[in-house]
């Protein structure tokens, strides 16, 4: 195996190697070692005899990249993607919509997803959740999800600006008139969200408007009232922000990835980017108390 010394931080050396989700393996004087925590966009490091996976922005002048890009074990790098699966394809505890006919009813995937939920809280799992803005828009919604968190399915959740403030919206404490229904034209949506946003801003922060019984109801207080962390990440769209959203891309993409290296279940709703950013940081597998297991 072969590496390159990093000689400006930040930057990975030619030919580094560019890890995956997948388990991958890096023969090291002699010995091949694991990975754990493997995910997209990151190389791997030799630091004290152990492979670690650091983002490129992490890369500090001295660190040791293993370079090469062949994965068979001819550079003494193997990826392995065959880990999870069984010999009868049927006993797979998670086949997200495999071997269905366009007849069969979506409320199979629902039961298989409980089903996963049920075992993950049983056996002290982390089902981190990534929320789009819809979620909170719908009345319906917003209060099932909150029974989610009071049941114990959720230990973190990933979030917008957007469906924050318009939870936040629907929960608050208000005679104005803009804060009782959600608004039809753009301006007073916009209005709604800034008197909501302002409220939240003059209490410093959620948790305060929460204990501060200004918020009545929604997933954001029921966050707060379970103890549940939340990141929300700021957006190059959003024009007034709550004094939790990240304004810095890097530091949002941290707290993310605090919470997806614990993960033991990702469930994405709503959100094409924030899924795509979420599930890029989070391995297939990962190891807990020396047992490697699959990421759901």
């Amino acid at each position: 195996m072969k590496y390159e010394v990093v000689e400006i931080e930040g930057v990975a050396p030619n030919n580094y190697h560019a890890m995956s989700i997948y388990p991958e393996y890096f023969k090291v004087d002699g010995k091949w070692l694991g990975v754990s925590e493997s995910r997209m966009d990151t190389v791997p490091v030799i630091r004290d005899g152990f492979i670690e996976v650091l983002e490129f922005r992490n890369l500090k002048i001295g660190d040791k990249v293993i370079v090469g890009r062949t994965e068979d074990g001819s550079e003494r790098i193997y990826l392995y993607t065959e880990g999870f699966n069984t010999e009868d394809s049927s006993f797979e505890m998670f086949q997200f919509r495999s071997g269905r006919t366009r007849e069969t009813a979506f409320s199979k995937d629902y039961d298989e997803l409980a089903q996963i939920m049920k075992y993950e809280r049983a056996n002290k799992g982390h089902i981190v959740w990534v929320l789009g803005s819809s979620i909170s828009m719908d009345l319906r919604t917003r209060f099932n999800f909150s029974q989610i968190i009071k049941s114990g399915y959720v230990n973190a959740v990933i979030t917008g600006n957007t469906m924050a403030t318009v939870d936040l919206m629907k929960g608050l404490k208000s005679d104005n008139p803009f804060i009782q229904s959600r608004a039809s034209d753009s301006r007073s949506e916009t209005l709604q969200d800034y008197i909501t946003i302002s409220k939240v801003r003059e209490m410093g922060s959620i948790e305060n408007a929460v204990k501060g019984e200004i918020v009545e109801d929604g997933i954001m207080k029921t966050l707060v009232d379970y103890n549940i962390p939340f990141v929300i990440a700021g957006s190059i769209s959003d024009r007034y922000k709550l004094p939790e959203t990240y304004n810095n891309v890097y530091e949002a993409q941290d707290a993310m990835r605090f919470h997806t290296r614990k993960a033991t279940m990702l469930i994405c709703l709503s959100s094409v980017l924030f899924t795509i950013a979420s599930g890029n940081m989070t391995p297939s597998y990962n190891i807990f108390n020396e047992v490697t297991k699959p990421i759901h």
